[in-house]
């Protein structure tokens, strides 16, 4: 049973692989090269509401609405360039269509457009790998210790194979499924890393328990 769980994650990972190396993850609106417009409305809304707005007039799913200012009456659209073919009818009609909601009379000049450039998902990993090395390290030393009666080389193995499996089979997924890659991908990445070596200690301290009584029966 192991053998083709083991079999198929590594299909998915090698998958997985092509499907990075040839097209890249599907990033969403925050980190792709994007279009920002604020327009200030200057009353309470709803973000759902503006979004589907929104999606009607650009025809895309992949929309981020943020209230901005200090009472919360600015709304920030940011939307992926590539979405956007005529912006100006297409801000024109936006225009519209909010002042239609929510009973303004704000002109399309008064909406502020910024083009943001992409952002490296290597820019966005980084802040990640110090501590997940450091932890990984003081986790493996301490396994190495606690489970060195199972074989030292073996542990640091199961922890390793285990962990790169399961994270590279999590990321080929996401690249497989073309959802999205926003600001939960990596948090929810960290939770399914801890998750896994939680799961290998436990197991471990399994095997260690039954090392244990076999040694005590032999005495």
């Amino acid at each position: 049973m192991k053998k083709i769980i083991y079999a198929i994650l590594i299909c998915i990972i090698l998958v997985g692989g092509i499907m990075i190396g040839s097209k890249g993850f599907n990033v969403d609106a925050v980190y792709s090269k994007s279009i920002k417009m604020e327009l200030y409305l200057g009353k309470e809304f709803d973000n759902q509401e503006v979004k589907q707005i929104v999606q009607e007039v650009f025809g895309t799913s992949s929309v981020l609405i943020q209230k901005v200012e200090l009472f919360e009456d600015m709304v920030a659209i940011t939307i992926r360039e590539k979405d956007i073919e005529n912006l100006d009818e297409k801000l024109e009609s936006l225009n519209t269509k909010i002042n239609e909601k929510y009973e303004l009379q704000n002109k399309v000049e008064e909406i502020t457009v910024v083009h943001q450039p992409k952002v490296r998902l290597s820019s966005i990993v980084k802040p990640y790998i110090l501590p997940c090395s450091i932890s990984g390290v003081i986790i493996l030393a301490y396994s190495m210790i606690r489970f060195r009666n199972l074989g030292v080389w073996k542990i640091v193995a199961k922890y390793v194979i285990n962990t790169a499996m399961i994270e590279a089979t999590y990321f080929s997924l996401i690249a497989i499924t073309r959802v999205p890659f926003n600001r939960l991908i990596l948090p929810i990445g960290l939770v399914i890393y801890v998750a896994t070596i939680t799961a290998v200690t436990i197991a471990q301290e399994k095997k260690l328990a039954v090392w244990q009584f076999e040694q005590t029966q032999k005495k």
